[in-house]
C-alpha cells in the first residue's frame, strides 16, 4: 500500500483477497531465487511440515552464522532466509542429501545444519557431511530434550501408571457440568515435547486438593493424585533440567562454555538414579555438540522452525486442514526483513505467471482439487 502511494496513487480500490494473496506468492516466489551471500558461513534450519495427502514439504531456512543473536536471544523469523522450499512425496536420506546439495548453490557449503532427530533429515545431513565433513551438524535441544525424558520415563511403571489415570479422567467429565476439570490433552506424536503442560496441571490440582476444605468433585475425580506427590516432585525436578537446559541453548547456542553454564543453572542434580542418567545424556549433549573452533557458537534450537509452520497456518485458515496447497509459497514472505525497496524489487523481479507456474510444476493437483472433482460428479 506505501508503494502505490510512493507510485503517486492518491486513491485506488481495496485490493481483494486473490490480489493479496498473489503479492504473498510472487514475494515467496521470489525468495527463492533472490542471490544470497555465498561469501560468508551459514547455519541451516531444515525440516520436514507434514499434513493430509502424501506431500510434504522440506523447509531450509537459514542465516550467516554472524548474524545469529548469540546471548541477546532466540532466532526470530526476521532474521532467516528462506534457501529452499521442496515438495516432496517421499522423503528419505538420499533425497534430502540430494536437496540439501542443491542449496549449496544459493548459500555454499554451510558451516552447520540444525535439525530435529528425523530419520531420514539424520541419514541425509550424514550423507552431506561425507562430502563437506567442516560442515557440523547439531540436533535441536527440545527434540533432543523430549527424547531423553522418553527414555527415562517411558518404563517406569509409576509413570505409566500416572499417565493411564490422568488419561482416564476425560471419560468421567467430558459431558458434564465438571468438564472445567479436563486436563490437558496429550499430544498424539512426540509426547514428551509437551509433557511439562501435564506435569504443571497436575500440580495445580494438587495444590487445589491440599486446601482444608477441598472441591468435592476434585477430590472425587483427582484424589487419587496424593499418591503421586513424591513421584511428581521427581519428575518435576527432571524435565526442570532438560527445560532450562533448551532455554539456555536456545539463546547462548552451544560453545566452550557451554557446560559449565548449565552446570550452573541446574544447581544441585541429586542422587535418584534416573536423575542422573538423565544430566549425563544432557552433559554429553552440551559436550559432544559444541564447536571446535575458538570463540564459535552453533545454533542448537530449531523451535523457530515450528514457529514460521504455525504461522503459514494461520495465514492458511482453513486450507490448513486440507492439505498442502500454493500459498506454501508465502513462506518466503514470513520470513526475513523486506524494506519497501526489496518488495519492489521482488514483484518487478517476479509476475504471477512465474509463481502460478512454480506452484503448477511443484504443488499440482492439491487434496482439495481432487475433493471438488470427486464431489462434482454429484451434480450431475
Amino acid at each position: 500500500m506505501a508503494l502505490f502511494v510512493e507510485q503517486g496513487f492518491a486513491s485506488f480500490a481495496v485490493p481483494c483477497f486473490s490480489t493479496i494473496r498473489s503479492w504473498l506468492l510472487r514475494v515467496g516466489c521470489y525468495a527463492l531465487s533472490r542471490p544470497l551471500d555465498r561469501t560468508v558461513p551459514w547455519v541451516w534450519l531444515i525440516d520436514h511440515t507434514i499434513q493430509i495427502g502424501s506431500l510434504k514439504l522440506l523447509v531450509i531456512l537459514g542465516c550467516p552464522l554472524a548474524h545469529v543473536p548469540f546471548g541477546e536471544r532466540a532466532l526470530q523469523l526476521s532474521d532467516l532466509q528462506l534457501v529452499a522450499l521442496v515438495p516432496m512425496e517421499k522423503s528419505n536420506g538420499a533425497a534430502v542429501e540430494a536437496e540439501l546439495e542443491k542449496a549449496r548453490e544459493r548459500t555454499g557449503t554451510p558451516r552447520l545444519i540444525a535439525s530435529d532427530q528425523g530419520s531420514d533429515l539424520v541419514k541425509g545431513v550424514k550423507d552431506f557431511q561425507s562430502w563437506y565433513p567442516r560442515t557440523a551438524h547439531v540436533p535441536d535441544a527440545a527434540h533432543y530434550g523430549a527424547n531423553v525424558l522418553e527414555n527415562a520415563w517411558s518404563n517406569q511403571p509409576r509413570w505409566q501408571q500416572f499417565m493411564h489415570d490422568l488419561q482416564g479422567v476425560p471419560a468421567k467429565l467430558r459431558q458434564t457440568p465438571m468438564a472445567y476439570l479436563l486436563p490437558p490433552k496429550q499430544r498424539t506424536k512426540a509426547r514428551f515435547m509437551n509433557i511439562g503442560v501435564q506435569l504443571r496441571f497436575a500440580r495445580r490440582v494438587l495444590k487445589l486438593l491440599d486446601r482444608p476444605n477441598p472441591h468435592a468433585k476434585t477430590s472425587e475425580v483427582y484424589g487419587w493424585l496424593r499418591d503421586y506427590r513424591d513421584d511428581l516432585t521427581q519428575w518435576e525436578r527432571e524435565h526442570a533440567l532438560v527445560q532450562t537446559t533448551i532455554e539456555t541453548v536456545r539463546v547462548q547456542g552451544l560453545h566452550a562454555q557451554t557446560l559449565p553454564q548449565l552446570e550452573a543453572a541446574w544447581g544441585e542434580i541429586g542422587p535418584r538414579e534416573s536423575t542422573v542418567r538423565i544430566a549425563e545424556r544432557l552433559r554429553d549433549y552440551a559436550t559432544s555438540h559444541q564447536p571446535t573452533e575458538p570463540g564459535e557458537r552453533f545454533v542448537a534450537s530449531t523451535e523457530i522452525l515450528e514457529s514460521c509452520f504455525g504461522k503459514l497456518k494461520r495465514l492458511e485458515q482453513d486450507q490448513s486442514s486440507n492439505g498442502i496447497t500454493g500459498l506454501a509459497l508465502a513462506l518466503g514472505a514470513i520470513v526475513g526483513t523486506c524494506s519497501d525497496a526489496d518488495l519492489k524489487e521482488a514483484l518487478d523481479a517476479v509476475p504471477l505467471k512465474q509463481a502460478k507456474g512454480w506452484i503448477d510444476c511443484h504443488i499440482g493437483k492439491t487434496v482439495q482439487w481432487f475433493r471438488r472433482q470427486f464431489f462434482d460428479q454429484t451434480k450431475a
